[in-house]
């Protein structure tokens, strides 16, 4: 089969109701542009990971010039900063420090030993080789990162304010815990103590020039009378050591690199209650809630029906009496009503509107006339709903079905996380890639640079493009680069929907089928965790990686021309401010690039669905996908439409719900920090959940018309089935387990 498919003949449909059990590879001829965009990350470390500009990604260098980690100083993998002041001083910008390499990253007043070398800068101070860190540190892609260390000592007492203390002679015994007072020294001494005294506050007492035998008195008074107290008042102490002479540049950086330690310390020592509440809490509490919006989603739909009825009767009856077409006495008293039955004090802008109309003849007509619109309006939405009940039965029947199926396969919830896992692998290399590209220098790929110049560079001058060689490689190699990575996002995508819209399909068609049934759900033969995802997996790569390849590199090819645009935009941004028509010119094209990302987009997702259920190619698929919209446009708009209305519900109350247990779960100080990494994941989770449900119910809708155009509905449930109109079938299957309907006459 081709790259764009060919013209599939349509499967034996009473042969194959469902998935095609002998299925043929499609697209086949994309496959060597997925070895071109596997091989080019893989190509790139081999040619470039020993060369300068890839190795100080990983490695720092000392102040030789040498890498740590490497050839002889192999032992010693970090570089170590010593003397950032005197750095500072030299070179502002910081770019030539003095390093040298160490086995681990020093704490606080540890030390670094230096040693001689060649090159690069001489040793500072050779008669003293050994370095003190004044600072601690930690490790950051090779090298050792000072920050702004805690406070090595804490501790805090406790104060009563109100009502204040009664000062005494410093050599007065005190006779009352309302004696015990603070020192002159840090302004506590009209408060007096509401626990034991610290060993600040004894020490700060013997240099007021305190009695020993008045302290000892004062320590046993302390702490005996917190019932007396209104106000409160904690007074803190802390001690922390550092360098005297550190640079205040150095300083303000260490602020923050201090910062983001005590953070990441924080998100660390709790991170069994982050990952817990932000992707094992947010994936159960997701679960929960799909499995019951399918069962309240009528009650909701019909009272946001009923609500919005009633909000534009309401409207349309205050543009009536602005109108002068009716009194508005009914009005007023219902709004009474109203007010006093909830105990709510109605706005006076809102009386107003029934209590002043239209001042002139012009404006009364016209509110009637907007009036009269509005009432048609109404009655043609309300036909509208009434034509549409059968859609919103069909949408209900989906969602339940779409909840029985996640139920039936918990493991779906598995198949987003798995690949955004590989995901995040894939996009550190090819991150790490063009990092490389970045700093590379000519010296690094001179026969590279010879072919360039001798082939390419002559061709691109005759077009105008008057670059340094490197530059124009470096900038092609990043173009790519970044096309790889939106064509790897959109893989993984398309393989997370290949793998669900399967898995879905085969349980719709092959639940009830003995021989077919395996990894249809939890109570299939030889079910196990896992199993329904691993085996559609497995079929998808062994038939439909073309097809999947192919339309990523659609959506992809849209997504890089949209970035291009936009470059060239921001590029431009002077001459569309002195240009209206120019200005014009690239709105427009940003909607049109953008309309046509969203389109392409959509129609991919429903044609992998589409790939997954009947076994065709790409370019098949979406032709049957356009034509299931002519067909179904209002079904496939309201099953969006909920799809995503599920998703703003997941992502809003999910995350925002999991930050407020963990605040009760010990997190102390940390929970502003963890309460953030906690949402995000929740987020992140919940967006993923949502979406699993979103493809099980497009797969749903699809596997549902497919069967009520070939088999007249044979393989739906119950519920399904009645909601699609086919009651001899309900009935017929009903009267199998025993039970019979009346005639609807």
């Amino acid at each position: 089969m081709g790259c764009c498919g060919g013209d599939d003949d349509d499967e034996d449909v009473n042969d194959n109701p469902g998935p095609d059990i002998s299925r043929r590879c499609t697209d086949l001829c994309c496959l060597p542009v997925l070895l071109i965009f596997t091989l080019w990350p893989l190509s790139v470390i081999l040619l470039l990971k020993d060369v300068d500009g890839a190795l100080a990604l990983t490695h720092g260098h000392d102040h030789y010039g040498q890498f740590c980690g490497r050839e002889k100083l192999r032992d010693k993998g970090y570089v170590f900063y010593p003397d950032l002041s005197t750095d500072l001083k030299q070179d502002p910008s910081l770019m030539n420090r003095y390093g040298v390499c160490v086995e681990k990253c020093p704490d606080q007043f540890g030390k670094a030993e230096d040693y001689p070398g060649e090159g690069g800068m001489p040793m500072r101070y050779p008669e003293n080789p050994t370095w003190l860190a004044d600072l601690p540190t930690f490790e950051l892609a090779g090298r050792c990162i000072p920050y702004d260390p805690p406070p090595n000592y804490t501790t805090a007492v406790e104060f009563c304010g109100d009502p204040q203390c009664k000062v005494i002679d410093k050599q007065s015994m005190p006779s009352s815990p309302r004696e015990v007072c603070g020192l002159h020294r840090d302004g506590t001494w009209n408060f007096w103590l509401l626990e034991k005294a610290d060993d600040a506050l004894v020490d700060g007492w013997r240099r007021e020039g305190v009695e020993p035998k008045v302290i000892d008195a004062r320590v046993e008074m302390a702490g005996s009378g917190k019932d007396d107290c209104k106000v409160k008042v904690l007074r803190e102490t802390r001690v922390r050591t550092e360098s005297a002479d550190t640079h205040v540049i150095i300083s303000l950086l260490t602020k923050y690199t201090g910062y983001l330690f005590r953070v990441s310390t924080q998100i660390y020592d709790n991170r069994a209650i982050v990952i817990g509440l932000g992707v094992g809490g947010s994936m159960v509490l997701s679960f929960i809630i799909v499995m019951g919006f399918a069962f309240c989603v009528q009650c909701i739909l019909n009272v946001l029906m009923t609500c919005l009825f009633l909000v534009l009767i309401c409207m349309d009856y205050v543009l009536f009496f602005q109108a002068g077409l009716i009194t508005g006495r009914k009005g007023r008293m219902i709004l009474d009503a109203f007010g006093k039955a909830v105990n709510v004090e109605v706005p006076d802008q809102m009386e107003a509107l029934l209590q002043e109309q239209a001042n002139t003849e012009e404006w009364q007509t016209i509110y009637k006339w907007l009036a009269i619109g509005l009432a048609v309006g109404i009655v043609l939405l309300a036909c509208a709903a009434m034509a549409t009940r059968k859609n919103f039965r069909i949408l209900v029947a989906l969602l339940k079905e779409a909840s029985t199926t996640m139920r039936e396969m918990p493991s779906l919830l598995l198949t987003p996380f798995i690949l955004s896992c590989s995901m995040v692998a894939v996009s550190l290399m090819l991150l790490w890639v063009a990092l490389t590209i970045s700093t590379t220098r000519a010296v690094d790929i001179p026969n590279i640079i010879e072919v360039w110049q001798a082939h390419l560079h002559p061709m691109l001058e005759s077009l105008g493009l008057r670059q340094d060689s490197l530059r124009q490689i470096q900038q092609i190699a990043l173009v790519f680069n970044l096309f790889v990575f939106l064509f790897s996002y959109y893989l993984h995508v398309a393989v997370c929907i290949s793998v669900t819209a399967m898995c879905v399909s085969h349980w719709y068609f092959y639940r009830d089928d003995a021989e077919r049934n395996a990894g249809t759900g939890i109570n299939s033969e030889g079910w196990f965790f896992g199993r329904p995802i691993l085996l559609a997996f497995c079929r998808v790569c062994r038939h439909h990686l073309g097809s999947l390849v192919f339309g990523s590199c659609i959506i992809a090819l849209a997504t890089l021309l949209r970035i291009i645009f936009e470059y060239v935009a921001a590029k431009t941004k002077e001459q569309q401010e002195s240009n209206p028509a120019l200005k014009v010119l690239f709105c427009m094209c940003r909607c049109s690039l953008w309309c046509l990302e969203k389109c392409l987009s959509f129609i991919t997702e429903y044609a992998y669905v589409y790939v997954a259920v009947t076994g065709k190619s790409f370019c098949s698929s979406a032709r049957s996908s356009f034509v299931f919209f002519a067909k179904y446009p209002l079904q496939t708009a309201l099953d969006k439409m909920a799809s995503t209305a599920l998703g703003y519900l997941l992502c809003i109350t999910v995350p925002a719900g999991l930050v407020v247990v963990g605040y009760f779960c010990g997190l102390k100080d940390a929970w502003p920090v963890c309460a953030l990494v906690i949402a995000g994941l929740a987020y992140v989770t919940t967006r993923l959940a949502a979406g699993i449900y979103d493809v099980c119910i497009t797969t749903l809708f699809v596997c549902a018309m497919r069967d009520c155009e070939h088999y007249g509905g044979r393989y739906m449930s119950k519920s399904l089935r009645s909601a699609c109109g086919f009651q001899e079938l309900v009935r017929a299957s009903l009267a199998q387990d025993g039970i019979e309907l009346p005639d609807a006459s």
